[in-house]
C-alpha cells in the first residue's frame, strides 16, 4: 500500500506537469450551478487525485477482508488440528470452523487411526474406497494409480475373487510380486500341471487336492510344502481310487501320506521302514501297539 501511494502522488505529478507544459489554458465546469473556471492541469490533478483517493478506500477495504480473512484460516487451521486430535482420541468434542468447512466432513470420518470411508462432499473418491474394502470392484483407472498402489492392489485381487478366471491374466500382465504370487494360487487350483510347475512358489495343500485325479498329479508331490496333517489328508483322498501298489508309488515323496497309507493297506513291514528312515516317532508308536485301532480313529484321537 505504501509504494502504490508513492507512486499514486508521483504519476499525478507527472501529469499534471505534461498538462501543464503543454496546454495551459482554462476550461470552465458548470457545477451545482456554479462555473469554475480552472486551469486544465488543475482539473486534471483534481480528477486524478479524487480517483487516487478513492482507489485507496477500495484498496484499503480489500486489504481489510483479506486480513480478516486470513486470520479466520488460520484459527480455522487451529480448530480443525483440534478437531482431528479429538477424533483420534475419542474425546467428544467438535467446533465448526468459519471458513474451512469442506475439510471438516472428512474429520467426521476418522475414528481412532482409522478412516471410515464415508461419503464426504469433495472427497467421493471415499465411497469407491468403502467398495474396495467391501470387496466389490470398481473402476480404478479414473485415479490413475500406479500398479504398486495398495488400492490398486485391492482392486485387482478383489477383481480375481469374483473372476478366477482373471488370475491367469494377472500372472502375465502385472509384474508386482505380491499380486502375482495370489494370482498363482487362485489359477493354480484348476491350472494343468504343466503350467503350475512353471512359476516359482510353494505348491499349498488346495492346490494338490484339486489335481489329485488329474493326470501328473504326482509332479506336484515333491514341490509340494504341506504339513503332516495335510500330507495325511491327501493320503486320504487318494486311498481307493487306484489299485494300492499304484498308490504308495504316487504318495513316496510325502513320507507321512506314504506312510499313513503303507498302514492302512497293512502293509506293516514298509510302514515300519518308513517310519524309521524318515523318524515319523507319530506312526511309530501306532505300529508298536499290540492291539491297533483303525489308524483314522487314532490320528483323529492324536496330534500330529
Amino acid at each position: 500500500m505504501r509504494k502504490y501511494f508513492i507512486f499514486g502522488l508521483i504519476f499525478i505529478a507527472v501529469t499534471t506537469l505534461f498538462v501543464y507544459i503543454e496546454n495551459n489554458s482554462y476550461t470552465q465546469f458548470h457545477l451545482l450551478g456554479v462555473d469554475i473556471d480552472l486551469p486544465n492541469a488543475v482539473w486534471v490533478a483534481l480528477f486524478l487525485t479524487l480517483f487516487f483517493i478513492f482507489s485507496i478506500i477500495f484498496l484499503s477495504f480489500v486489504n481489510l477482508k483479506s486480513t480478516f480473512f486470513q486470520k479466520n484460516v488460520k484459527k480455522d487451521i487451529q480448530t480443525l488440528i483440534k478437531n482431528i486430535k479429538n477424533r483420534i482420541l475419542y474425546i467428544d468434542q467438535f467446533k465448526d470452523p468459519k471458513v474451512i468447512k469442506e475439510f471438516n466432513g472428512l474429520i467426521k470420518n476418522i475414528n481412532g487411526l482409522e478412516i471410515t470411508p464415508e461419503k464426504v462432499e469433495n472427497f467421493e473418491f471415499l465411497e469407491d474406497l468403502k467398495k474396495l474394502k467391501n470387496g466389490e470392484v470398481i473402476e480404478i483407472s479414473k485415479y490413475k494409480l500406479k500398479p504398486e498402489n495398495p488400492w490398486f492392489i485391492l482392486n485387482v485381487k478383489n477383481r480375481m475373487k469374483k473372476e478366477p478366471s482373471y488370475a491367469r491374466e494377472v500372472l502375465k500382465k502385472f509384474k508386482n510380486e505380491e499380486l502375482k504370487k495370489e494370482a498363482f494360487y487362485i489359477y493354480a487350483l484348476n491350472a494343468p500341471v504343466y503350467e503350475i510347475l512353471k512359476y516359482p512358489y510353494d505348491i499349498t495343500f488346495e492346490i494338490v487336492k484339486s489335481h489329485i485325479n488329474k493326470e501328473d498329479f504326482e509332479k506336484l508331490l515333491p514341490k509340494a510344502k504341506l504339513t503332516p496333517r495335510e500330507e495325511i489328508e491327501i493320503a486320504k483322498a487318494l486311498y481307493g481310487t487306484k489299485d494300492p501298489d499304484s498308490e504308495l508309488e504316487l504318495i513316496k515323496p510325502l513320507k507321512w501320506g506314504w506312510a499313513y497309507l503303507a498302514i492302512k493297506y497293512s502293509h506293516f513291514e514298509l510302514a515300519k521302514e518308513i517310519v524309521e528312515e524318515n523318524n515319523l516317532k507319530f506312526f511309530e508308536y501306532y505300529l508298536n501297539l499290540e492291539k491297533k485301532d483303525d489308524v483314522d480313529e487314532y490320528i483323529d484321537s492324536q496330534i500330529c
